[in-house]
């Protein structure tokens, strides 16, 4: 008897890990960000964190895995800021925290960089292609950088802002497996 409750009660706890190892987000999900805090480039450095939450929730087959308001750490992956050239800041999707844990996970990174005017080069703002706007589509960002859906333009000395309230998309760059159901 007491080896048929130890059998029972190991299936028991792998069931739940089973089931855990079965979801998996794909690469190409978009995570839907909004910024709670105004957010200034020249605040932060390489290796530094800010936060934001999710604007939407992430789901799966019905399933919600990540409600909105979730709480997203964003990794500074560069930040240059100067005055009379180019500035640059680059961030990406460092991880969720949920149940006050930090869920890694891997994302397109994303770069905004001022114009360049010194020496006559005369280079226009890099909101890119490939990479993209760093954080786009808000409205009355005033002074700030005003990036548009993926293009625009920034002159040198512009502050790279990003009001409370900006909106983003990430999308996933590796899959991810959910651990924390």
């Amino acid at each position: 008897m007491k080896k048929f409750m130890l059998i029972l009660l190991c299936l028991t706890l792998a069931i739940p890990a089973i089931a855990q190892d079965e979801i998996e987000l794909p690469v190409g999900t978009i995570l839907f960000l909004r910024a709670t805090t105004d957010i200034y480039a020249p605040n932060l450095k390489a290796g530094d964190h800010f936060f934001v939450e999710l604007e939407k929730p992430i789901t799966s087959k019905g399933q919600t895995l990540a409600p909105a308001g979730t709480i997203v750490q964003m990794d500074v992956l560069v930040s240059e800021n100067k005055k009379r050239r180019a500035s640059t800041f680059g961030v990406t999707v460092g991880g969720l925290i949920i149940d006050n844990y930090l869920h890694q996970l891997k994302t397109e990174a994303k770069l905004v960089t001022t114009e360049d005017k010194a020496k006559g080069t005369g280079r226009k703002a890099l909101v890119g292609a490939g990479i993209g706007a760093a954080f786009g589509g808000w409205s009355g960002a005033g002074k700030g950088a005003a990036i548009g859906t993926g293009s625009g333009m920034l002159e040198p000395g512009t502050v790279i802002h990003f009001p409370k309230g900006t909106t983003a998309t990430f999308q996933l760059e590796a899959p991810l497996k959910v651990s924390w159901l």
